[in-house]
């Protein structure tokens, strides 16, 4: 990273160097004392209509009688590069960052000189004051880093102030509206940042628009990505409003590794430490883990950067703390586990402007990566001068591009030209759409034709949304999807708004039905519901937000059936980038080809070296064989494939229904054998058991044993 000795702020007449050694003196002063906290997870649930938030944090337990503050710096400061940045700063920080949470401890010693009266949006009657503690905590790593500033040979400090919204309960949780209202708040009350260490996993219009309604008041968001790995690995999806391209998405990062339990995903601009020392309520310390802890840092370097170029648009700070950010792989500037790397509070106080940072990425092989769903900056320097980005698309769909006007050109893997949608069939507020496949695609972005601009500076946004699945259209019972009567597996997608799937199965023979719903990411909660011939709706939603649905219909009748699968998550929710899986199994009865057999009279003749196929339909069956000896022989009588438990009874009668032998299997065992010398005469064998199984045949086989 290039660095510029030009002064940020007022002039300072005091060397790096000099800087660096008083910071080396002030790591000697603050620390916020900590304990590791055990995992909480405790949530309720929301009202119907919303959908609910959480908070991105782990660790709850605190040492309340710790000293707030004692040497030496909490490590998150020097990781991130805020303690050289204060030594750069000649201006003071005056932001006033809005924290949306649990709310803030006002009685907190060292939080509340920093502290505006905020509001309580999940009592009105009360305060903000935090019963829950993780805004205090979050809270806490600001108040951390502007403290670190107070003992800085820089002259800027910190004279912002923190504004508490509690949009969450006691345990944490909240909803979309209390987010909104909180967001909306927050702007009209003059903050300039937001941090949101929270998130809820699905796309929501209010929600959206909120975000909007901030940018467009110049005020800059920042928000968790979210903890959801630790649970639903690869399939953890960036939660809102992370996900947005507005919003700074904070990954978690350890020293200069990726954490594996910090969520993934194309959204992903920055990370920071995810693991922090910070303050607790009561006045104690606490140690926390968790994207939330990273949200704060970020939104400290962003205040930091706004006290050095006031004039600047959110635009510009989030360009700048991505463009500087240190890269935890060289050879690759931007991934989906941290976007650009470690948040630097000091490169990007000293790097300055640049709009056209990606630069050289004049060909394809010098293309930069253009994050699916997030926004990219640049400048065509004139008509000649191209832009090349690059994009993974993890599923065939549809690829689209707002923003500022331009020419561009999409190419696919194989280096083929795209030919865009026509231009009517382009919703509002996008510039082009381009079917694309699985895989790598390129885009080659110009200045426009018609310009008389010598250069233009741009901001491009990216999008992706998923094909209509190969069952649709299949939005009613109506116009269902047809299913063969066997077992069989399936993929669908939700692409559109309000997108409901309809199945229909005919079976043609009485059996068990299982189904299995298993989505590919946490913005999908399926919901299934089985319609049986002549019977109620099972409804099977039980898991939530990316877990695996489970639904059954033991003793499904013959007749038609109708599977409607949707989206849990809201009754009229987005359209979703993944998918779901659908597991069908459907067992039928097994037939016993030789009913009626279940007395001597109806007994079925058996032949000697033949095997017999036979079913215990209920637990009252009985199965009866007969055969014949016409001289003295020694029989060997064999069942096999017994279901387990099943217990069987074997007996040989003679022709006046006199027992001559019994044999019975373990509950374990599940072969019967048995041999014995008959003179000439009739015999019937009996089979009964202590349960049924109409899914499954024993065989049953006579033999001689002559000697």
């Amino acid at each position: 990273m290039e660095r510029t000795d030009a002064k940020i702020g007022a002039t300072n007449s005091q060397s790096g160097s000099g800087r660096r050694a008083a910071i080396a003196a002030v790591s000697a002063i603050l620390l916020v004392s900590a304990v590791l906290a055990s995992p909480r997870t405790q949530e309720i649930e929301s009202a119907k209509s919303w959908t609910s938030v959480h908070t991105q944090a782990i660790g709850t337990d605190m040492i309340r009688n710790a000293p707030a503050l004692i040497p030496p710096l909490p490590e998150f400061i020097g990781l991130t590069g805020i303690d050289e940045a204060w030594a750069w700063l000649d201006r003071d920080v005056t932001s006033t960052i809005a924290i949306i949470d649990t709310g803030i401890d006002f009685n907190h010693p060292d939080l509340k000189p920093y502290l505006l009266p905020g509001i309580n949006l999940v009592n009105g009657r009360k305060s903000a004051q935090d019963d829950n503690g993780h805004g205090t905590a979050v809270a806490g790593v600001i108040v951390s880093a502007a403290k670190a500033g107070d003992f800085s040979p820089g002259r800027g400090r910190w004279k912002g102030k923190l504004m508490p919204i509690k949009a969450l309960d006691e345990f944490g949780a909240g909803n979309e509206e209390k987010l909104t209202q909180g967001i909306r708040y927050a702007v009209n009350q003059g903050a300039d940042i937001v941090v949101l260490s929270l998130g809820l996993r699905r796309d929501a219009q209010s929600l959206r628009e909120a975000v909007a309604y901030a940018e467009s008041r110049g005020v800059l968001l920042i928000a968790a990505s979210g903890n959801d790995a630790a649970i639903f690995g690869d399939t953890a999806a960036v939660q809102y409003p992370a996900a947005y391209p507005s919003v700074i998405s904070v990954a978690g990062i350890e020293g200069m590794r990726n954490i594996s339990s910090s969520t993934s995903g194309p959204e992903n601009d920055i990370g920071a430490a995810w693991r922090v020392q910070t303050m607790a309520i009561g006045g104690g310390g606490i140690e926390m883990e968790g994207t939330s802890m990273g949200a704060p840092q970020v939104a400290m370097a962003a205040a930091m950067l706004k006290a050095a170029y006031p004039e600047w648009e959110p635009l510009r700070v989030r360009e700048t703390l991505r463009r500087t950010a240190t890269p935890l792989n060289v050879l690759k500037p931007w991934t989906p586990n941290s976007g650009y790397g470690l948040l630097s509070a000091v490169n990007a106080l000293l790097a300055g402007d640049a709009s056209d940072w990606r630069e050289p990425n004049n060909m394809r092989s010098q293309a930069s990566e253009l994050p699916l769903g997030k926004e990219v900056a640049g400048r065509w320097d004139g008509k000649s001068d191209a832009d090349w980005f690059v994009f993974d698309a993890k599923y065939d769909g549809l690829f689209s591009l707002s923003g500022d006007r331009g020419k561009f050109s999409l190419y696919d893997g194989d280096g083929k030209l795209v030919r865009p949608k026509p231009a009517e069939a382009v919703p509002d507020g996008v510039l082009m759409q381009w079917p694309v496949k699985k895989g790598r695609n390129w885009l080659l972005t110009q200045l426009p034709d018609n310009s008389k601009a010598e250069a233009q500076d741009y901001r491009l946004v990216s999008g992706f949304s998923m094909n209509p699945d190969a069952s649709e259209p299949n939005d009613t019972s109506a116009s269902a999807a047809t299913l063969p009567a066997r077992s069989q597996k399936w993929t669908g997608t939700f692409h559109k708004r309000g997108d409901v799937d309809w199945f229909a199965v005919t079976l043609p023979k009485p059996g068990s039905l299982k189904l299995t719903v298993t989505p590919d990411t946490t913005r999908i909660d399926p919901e299934l519901r089985i319609y049986p011939a002549g019977g109620k709706m099972v409804l099977v939603d039980e898991r939530g937000d990316g877990g695996i649905e489970y639904g059954a219909v033991s003793n499904a009748k013959a007749g038609k059936y109708y599977f409607r699968i949707s989206n849990a998550v809201s009754s009229n929710p987005e359209a979703v980038i993944g998918t779901y899986t659908v597991s069908l199994e459907y067992i039928t009865e097994k037939e016993d080809l030789y009913e009626p057999n279940e007395s001597a009279l109806t007994s079925t003749p058996l032949v000697i070296g033949k095997t017999y196929q036979g079913l215990i339909q209920t637990t009252k069956d009985e199965d009866w064989y007969r055969f014949v000896l016409t001289k003295k022989t020694k029989v060997k009588l064999g069942v096999a494939n017994i279901p387990s438990p099943m217990v069987m009874n074997v007996e040989l009668r003679d022709k006046k229904l006199q027992t001559l032998e019994q044999w019975i299997n373990g509950k374990e065992q599940k072969t019967i054998s048995g041999e014995i010398m008959l003179p000439p005469g009739t015999y019937y064998v009996q089979v009964t058991a202590d349960r049924y199984n109409r899914g499954q045949h024993y065989s049953l086989k006579l033999e001689t044993a002559n000697e």
